[in-house]
């Protein structure tokens, strides 16, 4: 998946003024994916995840608490996803294969409670505001 373009970048701007357009598109690239979709999908939310995850830790020290804590919730996101995506891997090389059904069988009750663990969180970051905690850091407002 090929990341979002910057819009507006300035090389002669302050940093916290391009790392807050940098955390936006980030931000709008995670929220583009469906948490609901297909391995596809979740594995485009998994990188659009690491990518704003790189991008908090990075400028952290110029936005602030709630750039760490959305970083940290990122790295979560991210991490549940990985996991997922490595069962999804695991399946599609199994497929086909015989006598490999106890396995296969793991692998997708795996995968299930990790795709369940994950809606889980992501409702939770949905009640809790995530994104537009993640939009008042970049507006200087929180943490």
């Amino acid at each position: 998946m090929k990341a979002r373009k910057v819009k507006g970048l300035d090389p002669a701007a302050p940093l916290v003024d391009n790392a807050r357009k940098i955390v936006a598109t980030r931000v709008d690239e995670l929220y583009s994916f469906d948490p609901h979709g297909d391995s596809d999908e979740l594995h485009n939310m998994r990188i659009a995840a690491k990518r704003l995850r790189y991008v908090l830790e990075l400028t952290a020290p110029a936005l602030g608490d709630g750039a760490a804590r959305g970083a940290r919730q990122a790295k979560e996101i991210q991490t549940l996803l990985g996991d997922l995506h490595d069962c999804d891997e695991m399946l599609a090389l199994l497929s086909g294969e015989r006598g490999l059904d106890p396995i296969v069988a793991h692998f997708s009750a795996r995968r299930d409670r990790l795709h369940a663990r994950f809606i889980r969180k992501w409702e939770r970051l949905e009640r809790d505001g995530f994104r537009g905690q993640l939009e008042q850091a970049l507006q200087g407002r929180y943490g």
